[in-house]
């Protein structure tokens, strides 16, 4: 029927269609959340319908369970028309530098990349395929997966990763790869960034680099009582991503006075130490805790 595969992709697909996969989109991610096996069976093909429990077990969990919720945007969309199914197809985005891999049992499919939100500040991406069974749009695949956090995705991690490094704060280029690298696969095997082996390779290098660089436990020996600093790692709070010291003092953490007065002098050792972190942020975390107690921490957050 077709002589070759035809993708449209976003504002160039028709409204109207635009609107009947919206329709059936809402529908579903209602059903997610209340587990409304009636509405799968209406909106699945037949063969969705026949594996239905397996189809719907990775995604339906998170809105069940409340910690997403059934809002979203629309991350990407296409309207394929395939010359042969099933068959082997292929999308790609220069805008966000990825390429999506799938197989078309159908010779019109319709491909919704949605993207939703933990608490706002992880990202997650949903992606649903349907095909166009006997003049009807069927859902025929859904999955979720890890698409970011703080509204970035792989590639943008990536990209603040490099500038970081070109800085020369190459702590803060291997937090932002390392969550680059954790969320490489928010669509299965199916989506694949174009970046993919470099990041990858970075994660790898800037890791074993600062490794190499920074020893942990790191003794503070310019400071009379030498606290160690045991780990250094990023956290989130609602506004992003900062890092956290974690170091161990002599100092009674229940004596905030004495500790407070030694955290001083901890604070300008760390920055001295640690030039591959970049420390102009606007909170910097710091936890005080004593010898074998290392859950029982006295935290002071560094605001800017």
């Amino acid at each position: 029927m077709y002589d070759s595969t035809e993708t449209l992709a976003n504002e160039k697909i028709d409204k109207n269609l635009k609107e009947t996969i919206k329709a059936k989109n809402d529908s579903l991610l209602s059903a997610l959340s209340n587990s409304d096996m009636k509405t799968f069976k209406t909106l699945g093909s037949p063969d969705f319908v026949k594996h239905l429990q397996g189809r719907i077990e990775n995604a339906v969990w998170a809105f069940r369970k409340g910690y997403l919720k059934t809002d979203y945007e629309v991350y990407d969309e296409y309207y394929n028309k395939h010359g042969k199914a099933p068959n082997n197809s292929k999308i790609e985005s220069e805008k966000r530098q990825y390429t999506f891999s799938f197989t078309n049992n159908a010779k019109e499919t319709y491909i919704s990349l949605l993207k939703t939100s933990y608490n706002n500040l992880g990202d997650y991406l949903i992606t649903i395929i349907y095909e166009k069974i006997d003049g009807k749009w069927k859902l025929d695949y859904i999955h979720l997966d890890p698409l970011g956090q703080f509204g970035n995705n792989a590639q943008d991690y990536f990209d603040i990763a490099q500038q970081k490094e070109k800085e020369g704060f190459v702590i803060d280029a291997f937090f932002n790869v390392d969550i680059a690298g954790s969320c490489l696969t928010p669509a299965e095997k199916m989506l694949k960034y174009n970046n993919e082996e470099r990041i990858l390779f970075y994660q790898k290098t800037w890791q074993e680099q600062i490794k190499s660089e920074y020893k942990f436990p790191q003794p503070l020996r310019n400071i009379s009582s030498v606290p160690m600093v045991a780990e250094l790692r990023p956290i989130n709070n609602r506004e992003g991503m900062f890092p956290l010291f974690s170091y161990e003092t002599k100092v009674p953490v229940e004596d905030t006075i004495i500790l407070e007065m030694e955290f001083e002098e901890v604070k300008r050792e760390i920055k001295r130490i640690y030039t591959g972190l970049d420390f102009d942020k606007k909170y910097i975390y710091y936890r005080a805790f004593n010898p074998g107690n290392y859950n029982n921490y006295h935290e002071f957050k560094i605001e800017k």
